[in-house]
């Protein structure tokens, strides 16, 4: 099989290679999977990649009623250009995950042509759940589509981190991962707000993320998702009870943290600080249940989840900003108020309850962003 590396490719370019052609060898590849049916193929709205997603139908063609008791009425096919990305990643992690949490059972696959077929979820997101109980004013159901959701992903984290490491090859979210992933803020964020970095900010930053990174490295290790929120999770359309989980091709081994981050502080949706506070314990208290590796008191657990958040946020507003810029994809500056939100809100917990040590690491860089970056955002953005 040939190894195919992709190579950086900007998002607005990428038609380039979703060609008539290609969609004529997608069609066979799905004729091929499904041969005893007559299929009627539907394109999806994308995401923020460069991968294309179709759904097909199935209409019965030949009798095999053999066959047909093994299938559902619809598939997901993936159509991701081997120049762009990879999805030996996805099949990989799908497989490691399997076990544990719902993810897409996998039907057919073509890891050299970028092709796909997965179980359908169907079109229900956990984010049309959660919105459908807020404007029903449903706090019980909100709870409780929150702690499946955290119930789902404490399953996830029980996966033996040894195995993944030796039998899946999935790596460490180590400190140069961490660094470079921040680097998207001071990149992409601080330019765009029109801020630059000069000698003695620098050095603020590189001491501040320096530590970040250095307390992040102490939190118990986990297989990491790295997008467990509402728009990744899905109500399984044929069987209801089970929570779909989708998007966990880059996964990696890190802070038992971050996915919960993702969760509670959801760049997509909003909440009071009481119902994030409530679901950070519920999952501090079923991690302890469940004799998982945990911090010992609740107050702890807290900052280190928000700790991981800062890291998280700074990421996100640079990965925003750069979706917009460098792919096109303005539609996610609509979402950076609330991400920047979030960013302030851990950095004020972490000054007031978290330890001397870390209340010492995140002052210089809380004083800074809100003398300095605070009044170029609000010129951006507006209040939030």
């Amino acid at each position: 099989m040939t190894n195919t590396t992709p190579q950086p490719v900007q998002a607005n370019a990428a038609e380039i290679y979703h060609t008539p052609k290609r969609y004529e060898q997608l069609s066979q590849f799905i004729a091929a999977a499904f041969p005893q049916h007559t299929l009627r193929i539907e394109s999806l709205p994308g995401d923020a990649s460069f991968r294309r997603y179709h759904r097909v139908y199935l209409q019965q063609k030949e009798q095999d009623f053999q066959n047909d008791a093994q299938l559902d009425p619809s598939y997901i096919v993936m159509d991701a250009p081997p120049q762009l990305e990879s999805i030996e990643s996805f099949v990989r992690i799908d497989k490691l995950m399997a076990p544990k949490i719902n993810v897409p059972t996998l039907l057919a696959q073509d890891i050299e042509q970028g092709f796909l077929v997965l179980q359908d979820f169907g079109s229900t997101e956990f984010a049309h759940l959660i919105a459908e109980a807020k404007v029903k004013q449903d706090t019980g159901r909100i709870d409780e589509l929150y702690r499946w959701a955290i119930d789902s992903l404490l399953q996830l984290q029980t996966l033996d981190v040894a195995k993944a490491k030796q039998d899946f090859n999935v790596a460490d979210y180590d400190a140069a991962t961490l660094a470079r992933e921040m680097t998207l803020f001071s990149d992409w964020f601080l330019p765009y707000i029109e801020v630059t970095l000069d000698e003695p900010t620098h050095a603020l930053w590189q001491q501040f993320t320096d530590g970040l990174i250095e307390q992040l490295l102490q939190h118990p290790n986990v297989v990491v998702h790295r997008d467990y929120h509402s728009r990744n999770l899905m109500q399984d359309q044929y069987h209801s009870k089970n929570l779909g989980v989708i998007d966990f091709q880059d996964a990696l081994i890190g802070s038992y943290a971050y996915d919960l981050v993702s969760l509670v502080r959801d760049a997509y949706v909003d909440w009071s600080e009481e119902q994030v506070a409530g679901w950070i314990e519920y999952y501090w208290q079923q991690c302890q249940q469940m004799g998982l590796p945990c911090a010992a008191e609740l107050t702890h657990f807290t900052a280190q989840v928000n700790l991981m958040g800062l890291q998280r946020h700074l990421k996100v507003l640079g990965i925003f900003i750069r979706l917009a810029q460098r792919d096109g994809k303005t539609r996610y500056l609509s979402d950076i108020p609330k991400v920047w939100q979030d960013l302030v809100v851990e950095l004020d917990w972490l000054s007031q309850h978290a330890d001397t040590q870390i209340q010492e690491m995140v002052a210089p860089f809380a004083t800074w962003l809100q003398q300095h970056i605070a009044p170029k955002f609000k010129q951006k953005f507006g209040e939030k």
